[in-house]
């Protein structure tokens, strides 16, 4: 919850900032600065969804290896540890692939957060750059 309300504390601080450097300029540095905001805020939300995209497949693997590996009637299994292998526990190596998708659960919320910020961030930069082109 705290986390939301200073993402949108942020927002507004943002706008503020954009619409009261219009007023204050003389109209084309503003422009400049937001569209310098636009195109930094548009590679942050390419690298974002690029990790939301990496995170989901983490989580498709872990899914899918866990579920393999109820299928499994020894108890054993081996792991993959870098260039070896080693043999674990398959409860417990099953028991590590859910810590693992919880992890990756709470990265993701926290990503699409980051999102959804950046894509507010976004739009309201481009209606302060609208505005400012249509003035003059």
């Amino acid at each position: 919850m705290k986390k939301a309300y200073k993402i949108q504390c942020s927002e507004v601080y943002t706008t503020r900032r954009w619409n009261n450097s219009l007023k204050m300029s003389g109209g084309d540095n503003s422009i400049q600065e937001i569209a310098a905001g636009l195109r930094s805020n548009k590679a942050q939300l390419e690298l974002v969804i690029t990790q939301l995209n990496q995170l989901q497949r983490q989580k498709l693997l872990a899914q899918v290896t866990a579920k393999e590996l109820s299928s499994y009637p020894v108890g054993d299994v081996w792991r993959s540890c870098g260039k070896m292998f080693i043999t674990q526990d398959k409860q417990e190596y099953t028991e590590q692939l859910t810590k693992q998708e919880k992890t990756i659960n709470d990265q993701i919320k926290a990503l699409m957060i980051k999102k959804n910020y950046i894509e507010t961030t976004l739009n309201n930069a481009m209606d302060v750059l609208r505005k400012s082109v249509q003035q003059q």
